[in-house]
Order: structure tokens, then C-alpha cells, then sequence
């Protein structure tokens, strides 16, 4: 759940780390040279790190102290009160229940009050599948509480008070609903696209896959890939009901697809991660997206969406451009620095880009977000995320390029890190795309879209495009962004990064319903 803002504790906290040296300041040419930023934003450095084999989500107690990892065969428990020296608590491995084999690709961790849920398997795991509730009441100690078996992998989940939320498998693609009250699960509703409208049953299910959800005040969030982002009033659990469809492409389009095709890696679909601000006056939605050889136009790497929910229609207002490699620095130029999970405090967002390294935005203004702070190590590095904590914010990285395939497979290598929160007296206008104009139905997937748009570092904006809402016969408010949208240029297909999009594609024994 979101931390409550901290942001004068944090601030207080950059200041004590500077003394020591462990921010960086904007006058240091090394430290900028590695971030490749503007001279007016602040080049961080990491304050602390710890080796934790497999990390990949993690997710901040209340307290802004504690932190919950998935670590690949089970989870970890880490103590940041010391952000310069994180600590492990506890970790537990090799899960099973009643003899089962051990759940294996756990990437996903939450948590709500004093339980801590973990879910797998994550794409093509073997072994149980399903999720754990633990009572962490004692994080040190945690106890397991409850155990449920499903009959497929959850890629993601989501707890909220006495709630699970699962990314369900099958044609429907739906999110399960469990209650979990009295730490006795029982599955109480799904929710899925073509339960607000009929024609999603039409679409390919890798074009239509909930690959992440998010849960506030009453409010589930569900990213949605090529299917766009959903909100769902879920003030009853067992009745699910979508109130807002932001984005997305038009069913009638993708039911003309082929099951695999460059649209499923490229924007502008790619709806991959989602969270609200603490108001939820805002939405934030992460596109994961590559460019595929052979089509006629840049088909990604994919940025953050900016909506703004705090007038009677959504309105997008402007997308957060991914980092860009600095040749000479010999980063790759053909890299794909795609977005991934991030986290939100007050009015700062902290972004995870995989190789792209970590980025800090003020996001006060949806329309002209600014760039505060940046890191990256694109050698050694790939941040699965990044999240506020009471001193500063965390990001995990979960491979190690320097790494064999093995290795990396096994987990070695990855680690967490800890970093200072830019003091906001810096910054600047943060790097910004438009959102590409969605195909129409009858239209391939290799030529709907414009051709190549503005290489290099050139910024455009989005926040003056005009959106298109209506409703449809549900009262489901339907947004979208209907502008032409100049992309990036020529960029190669990601490298060993792009996980995220093939544990979508064929899930090993998915419950059909």
C-alpha cells in the first residue's frame, strides 16, 4: 500500500548522507557521466547494498523501515532502517505444502497490515501453485498462516485487508478474488475484460493478458496489456464491477490478429504495470514494450503514462520517455531501456528501467513533470523496481549482465539498493514522448501506426493532446488518446531484459473458466 508522504523526513535524511559524501553532488562529473543526465539534475549514488540471490518485487511496510522481497524460490525480509547497511530479517525458500514439489519463479510479494502474501509461480515454474499468507506481525519471525493451491501460475497479486487479488490464467484471463478472512481462503469472484464487454472474448488471450493489479479504496487497478488498464469498483469483492477503461486498443482490432505478432511486444499497447497516487487523483501506467524487427515503424521501448482522474473524465496528460544510452560512455546504443515497476510518495514517483537504472520524478504537475535524480549502471545492473522508503527509496536488481545465463537464472548476482532522495532544489523538465496513435480495426499490425518518428533526445509532449471519452452501454467510462504520436528512433530488440513479455505466452496447466 502506498506510504504516507514523508518527504521532510526524507529530505532530512539526504542532508545527514551528504555530509558523508554518499549523495552525489550535481557537480560531480563522474557520477553524472554514468547517469547521462542533464547538469541541472542530480546524479545519485547509492547510500547501501546488499547481496540477496534472486531478488526481484519488493514491496515497504508502514513503517517505511521494513522491506518484503520475492526471491526467486521464496521470500526475504529486509530491515532499511539503516539505509546505508540494509540487513536481512528473515527468509524463508524452498515452499511447498503437503509434499508438493517447491514453488519455483516466485517474483511477486505484498503486503497489507501484518500479512504478507507471496504468489507463483511467475510464467513457466514448476512445482505448487498458488499463494502463501504469512502473519508478520514479528517481521523477524514470519509465521505462515495459510496456504492456497490454484490451478494456475499467478504472474502478480495483491492483498488488501482481508482480500487476495490473483493475475488469473485461462482464455478470460481474469483476476481471482479471494477472501481470506480468518486466514481461510476461499475464492469469491473473477473479474475479467469480457465481463465489461462481450467483444474481448474475441481477442487472442497474449493480446489480453491481467498482467498486474493494484488495490485502493475500493478501487482495483489492473493493467491489462494490449487490452489497456482497467478500474474496477471492488467495495464488494464477490461483485466486481469496471467503472473506467484508460487506453488500449480497440477488441475488434486484435481479434484480427495472429495469436503472436510484433503487436504484442510494441507499443502502444503493453499496459504492464499500474499504480495510483494516495488520492488516487492520478493514475500512473508503465508500458513494457520493445521494437520488433521488421516493421515499418519504432515500436517501442515503452514509458509511463501520466492520467490525471481528478476531473469528471480522465484526461492523459503526459508519458515519461525512457532513459537513453550514452554511446559514448559505451553504453549500448541499440539498448532498450523499457519501464518496469515503480513506486509513488506524495508527489515523487520512482521509476525502475531495467539497464536504464532508477529515476526519481516530481510528477506535481502531471502535464510538465520534472527529473530530479538519477542512477544507473547498465554493466552490471537491471532494476526490476524501485520504492520510497522513510529515508530515501530502494531499487532491486535482479540481473546481473556480467552474469552467464545460468547464473543469472539461479539468481546470483542480484541485489538491493538503497539511495538518498534528491532534495528537489534541482531538477528538470523531465524527457516526455507522445503516446502512439492505436490502429484501427482492419488495419495490420505492421503498417497501422506512423512511420519512424524523432531520434535522439528531442521531447515532445503529450499533455496538450485532447482525449476522447464516452461510455459504453454499462456506464463504463471509455478514455483514450486518439493523436498521432512520433516515436523513438531505430532501436534493436532488448537483450536478455525482456522476460517480462514471454512469461505471458503459454502458461502450463491454466484453469480454462
Amino acid at each position: 500500500m502506498p506510504l504516507p508522504s514523508n518527504a521532510v523526513g526524507r529530505r532530512r535524511v539526504l542532508a545527514a548522507l551528504a555530509g558523508t559524501g554518499v549523495a552525489a553532488s550535481v557537480g560531480s562529473a563522474s557520477a553524472r557521466a554514468r547517469s547521462n543526465e542533464p547538469v541541472g539534475v542530480t546524479a545519485l549514488e547509492p547510500a547501501g547494498s546488499l547481496d540477496l540471490r534472486g531478488v526481484a518485487e519488493a514491496v515497504v511496510d508502514d513503517d517505511g523501515e521494513t522491506v518484503y522481497c520475492s526471491v526467486v524460490d521464496g521470500f526475504a525480509v529486509v530491515d532499511v532502517s539503516d539505509p546505508a547497511d540494509p540487513t536481512v530479517l528473515a527468509e524463508e525458500r524452498e515452499l511447498t505444502h503437503d509434499g508438493s514439489d517447491p514453488m519455483t519463479s516466485i517474483m511477486d510479494v505484498k503486503v497489507s497490515g501484518d500479512r504478507l502474501l507471496v504468489s507463483g509461480p511467475n510464467g513457466f515454474g514448476e512445482g505448487l501453485s498458488g499463494f502463501f499468507l504469512y502473519d508478520v506481525t514479528d517481521p523477524a519471525t514470519p509465521e505462515r498462516v495459510a496456504v492456497q493451491e490454484t490451478t494456475f501460475g499467478p504472474h502478480n497479486s495483491f492483498v488488501d485487508g482481508e482480500y487476495v487479488y490473483l493475475t488469473g490464467g485461462g482464455v478470460r484471463s481474469p483476476t481471482v478474488v479471494y477472501d481470506v478472512a480468518d486466514d481461510d481462503p476461499e475464492e469469491v469472484a473473477r473479474w475479467s475484460a469480457a465481463d465489461a464487454d462481450d467483444a474481448w472474448t474475441d481477442v487472442g488471450r497474449n493480446y489480453r493478458q491481467t498482467h498486474d493489479i493494484y488495490v485502493q479504496d475500493d478501487t482495483l487497478y489492473v493493467a491489462y496489456w494490449d487490452a489497456g488498464t482497467w478500474l474496477v469498483d471492488v467495495s464488494d469483492p464477490a461483485n466486481p464491477t469496471a467503472t473506467a477503461h484508460l487506453g488500449g486498443h480497440d477488441p475488434a482490432y486484435l481479434a484480427e490478429l495472429g495469436q503472436i505478432t510484433p503487436e504484442f511486444r510494441e507499443l502502444p499497447g503493453n499496459s504492464h504495470y499500474v499504480q495510483p497516487n494516495a488520492d488516487a487523483s492520478a493514475v500512473f501506467v508503465g508500458k513494457e514494450a520493445w521494437d520488433a524487427e521488421g516493421t515499418e515503424h519504432d515500436g517501442g521501448p515503452g514509458g509511463i503514462e501520466c492520467w490525471d482522474l481528478s476531473g469528471d473524465d480522465p484526461a492523459l496528460r503526459s508519458v515519461l520517455r525512457p532513459p537513453e544510452p550514452d554511446p559514448d560512455a559505451g553504453e549500448d546504443p541499440a539498448a532498450q531501456w523499457t519501464s518496469h515497476n515503480f513506486g509513488i510518495d506524495g508527489d515523487r514517483l520512482y521509476a525502475s528501467w531495467y539497464g536504464g537504472g532508477v529515476r526519481v520524478y516530481d510528477v506535481a504537475d502531471l502535464a510538465e513533470p520534472h527529473l530530479l535524480g538519477a542512477w544507473r549502471e547498465p554493466d552490471t545492473t537491471t532494476f526490476w523496481t524501485a520504492k520510497p522508503i522513510a529515508s530515501g527509496f530502494l531499487a532491486t536488481s535482479y540481473v546481473n549482465p556480467e552474469n552467464t545465463r545460468e547464473e543469472n537464472r539461479r539468481g546470483e548476482g542480484a541485489r538491493v539498493y538503497t539511495f538518498p532522495d534528491p532534495d528537489g532544489s534541482s531538477g528538470e523538465p523531465a524527457p516526455t514522448m507522445a503516446r502512439r496513435e492505436l490502429p484501427s480495426p482492419n488495419a495490420t499490425a505492421t503498417t497501422s501506426r506512423s512511420g519512424r518518428g524523432t531520434a535522439g533526445g528531442s521531447t515532445t509532449g503529450a499533455g496538450s493532446s485532447t482525449t476522447s471519452p464516452g461510455d459504453t452501454s454499462d456506464g463504463t467510462v471509455v478514455v483514450d488518446d486518439p493523436s498521432p504520436v512520433p516515436g523513438f528512433g531505430p532501436l534493436a530488440a532488448l537483450a536478455g531484459c525482456g522476460v517480462g513479455v514471454w512469461r505471458l505466452l503459454g502458461r502450463r496447466g491454466d484453469d480454462e473458466r
